[in-house]
């Protein structure tokens, strides 16, 4: 069951975010901790240049189609090994300790190697994939293991056969838990699309951020790490939508 927010949340959650960017604002413009924080307005300020909007905006553009291409895979490699374990029981042990071994190893090790393998291009979309299974797989996982026992009966009693009764019972309410899943992977996603970019992909926010910290380009450093934010927060957002009507639709 989705928990409705409280009465008034949202007018507070605004006025929060208001002061918290009250309060970076005058913290950048006093230089109270210094020149490597500026204020809000400075780092607006790299939006105005021409050149710079549109190398930022191009850069967002990579970055964004390596993270969906990354969230889609990881999706989709998440899908299959969470199905067939609960197709196939005896696979769930291996599979189990398959994802946990994968989120256990830091993605970032992962970089050096996918150059040489993948090269450049597809290096963020692997880590952006690897940084996405985990928590998809988990979430569906569960709700593969805990769909209604009572409709699984029905369905056995019906005669139904085992991938019979997963696709019309198990994965249908698995969907919810599948959706919630792309929803946290969402962020993981991002980040890995931008730790991929640092190994020495063309293009992407990754690159712009390296290349601002290593010109001291301070102001457009922090764009390019606000526009990592910004598009994390607008997928999990926009996913979070998204789960709210699987939840509607499929929830038992």
């Amino acid at each position: 069951m989705i928990r409705q927010a409280p009465r008034g949340g949202a007018p507070l959650r605004a006025v929060g975010t208001l002061l918290f960017l009250a309060a970076w604002e005058a913290i950048g413009r006093t230089g109270l901790w210094g020149e490597s924080f500026p204020a809000l307005s400075t780092i607006g300020g790299v939006f105005v240049n021409d050149a710079s909007r549109n190398l930022l905006l191009r850069a967002l553009g990579r970055t964004a189609e390596s993270a969906s291409y990354g969230l889609a895979l990881g999706a989709i490699a998440a899908l299959l090994l969470a199905s067939a374990s609960s197709l196939w029981p005896r696979l769930r042990i291996g599979l189990d300790t398959l994802a946990t071994g994968i989120y256990a190893i830091p993605t970032i090790t992962f970089g050096p190697v996918f150059i040489l393998v993948a090269g450049p291009e597809a290096t963020p979309i692997v880590l952006s994939a690897l940084s996405a299974y985990f928590p998809i797989f988990v979430a569906l996982d569960s709700g593969l293991r805990f769909a209604p026992a009572a409709q699984r009966d029905l369905a056995a009693v019906l005669g139904a056969s085992r991938a019979r009764a997963f696709g019309r019972v198990d994965f249908p309410a698995a969907l919810p838990a599948f959706v919630d899943g792309l929803r946290l992977a969402a962020p993981g996603a991002v980040l890995g699309a931008v730790l991929g970019e640092w190994f020495g992909a063309p293009r992407g926010l990754g690159v712009v951020i390296i290349s601002s910290l290593q010109n001291v380009r301070i102001p457009q450093l922090w764009a390019a790490a606000l526009l990592c934010v910004t598009c994390s927060l607008l997928a999990y957002v926009l996913l979070s939508a998204l789960h709210r009507q699987a939840h509607r639709r499929y929830a038992w």
